[in-house]
């Protein structure tokens, strides 16, 4: 998993939501996307570990993040946070690790 986390803005506030790309261009693609990469199923195994640790974070899926060949993708808001890369084995790391940057515990 390779992040990129920046600080928040200020101004930030709302819940702190991650999206997950889950995008599929389909086996005739030219490009990668990230549902095939692993993309599909990560929403599940995030909001799986946001609700085992008792976290105030919502989940959404997206169609594209525009970051495909780094993918799968999982952005964080607020801020322009990404985390690249992402496989199964990494949920519980990304979630720790945005839990600690959006300050929040469960």
């Amino acid at each position: 998993m390779k992040s990129v986390l920046r600080p928040l803005p200020d101004n930030a506030s709302g819940k702190p939501l991650l999206t997950v790309c889950i995008n599929d261009r389909g086996p005739n693609a030219i490009t990668v996307s990230c549902g095939p990469q692993g993309g599909t199923g990560l929403e599940e195994a995030i909001a799986a570990e946001i609700d085992r640790r008792g976290l105030d974070i919502d989940v959404q899926t997206i169609k594209c993040l525009g970051l495909c060949d780094k993918g799968p993708n999982v952005r964080l808001a607020p801020g322009k946070n990404w985390f690249h890369e992402i496989r199964p084995a990494d949920v519980a790391e990304l979630v720790e690790s945005a839990a600690r940057h959006m300050g929040i515990s469960g």
